[in-house]
């Protein structure tokens, strides 16, 4: 499967990855991967011939720390204005994890900091339900996929290609099939998400770790 098209750029930012979706005129960046990654963003914008300054916008998919650590130097570099759905944003202007609800295998595994994570960014764009991309060069637009976090976001281009950042993981977090994260906020909301995303009939689906996945792969997911 394609790891990308032509107006869609993954960014691999070790085991995360951001995306960058090619406009006319400015571009738009969605997460910017963990704290320190500004260089490897920068390395990989200019192998796809773009220039960090023409980003005109960066879409949060949720407030998790290894999708916003580098927000805020990004923004430093670029005066790019931020999108992130209302529930996110006092998490993005604290700097504090959003909380998930978590089983025994995922205490065992993984223990949120209770620690601010990042740089406090205060968003610019507040989505409810939608956000239109076009007048920011791109062809598509940003929905509410709540279940990772109460306020996940997904992009979704007219191209086909679905960003879906962490409402679906690989099983085994570095590969194998689709699966909901054992840790998530609403195990109920990620399924109801999954199935809003495939009823728009996307081409390909790309996700934050591993994938991408063809929607096929999520069929199961959404019989659930």
């Amino acid at each position: 499967m394609n790891d990308g098209q032509a107006g869609l750029l993954p960014l691999r930012l070790g085991f995360v990855k951001a995306f960058l979706l090619r406009g006319a005129g400015k571009h738009v960046l969605v997460d910017s991967g963990t704290a320190g990654n500004l260089a490897k963003i920068v390395a990989q914008l200019e192998r796809g011939g773009i220039n960090l300054r023409d980003i005109g916008l960066v879409v949060v998919s949720h407030a998790h720390p290894d999708h916003t650590g580098s927000l805020t130097a990004v923004v430093q570099a670029t005066g790019a204005r931020v999108a992130a759905h209302r529930l996110e944003t006092e998490h993005l202007r604290t700097g504090m994890q959003p909380p998930a609800a978590q089983s025994r295998l995922s205490r065992f595994f993984f223990r949120p900091s209770t620690k601010p994570s990042a740089s406090g960014v205060e968003p610019d764009i507040l989505v409810d339900d939608e956000l239109d991309l076009n007048p920011y060069g791109v062809a598509g637009k940003v929905i509410w996929t709540p279940g990772h976090t109460r306020g996940s976001l997904s992009v979704m281009l007219v191209s086909g290609e679905a960003i879906v950042g962490d409402l679906v993981l690989p099983r085994f977090m570095a590969f194998g099939p689709p699966a909901i994260a054992f840790w998530a906020a609403s195990r109920e909301d990620s399924l109801a998400s999954i199935r809003k995303v495939l009823d728009l009939r996307p081409s390909t689906m790309f996700t934050s770790h591993g994938g991408p996945y063809a929607p096929s792969a999520l069929a199961g997911l959404a019989r659930r």
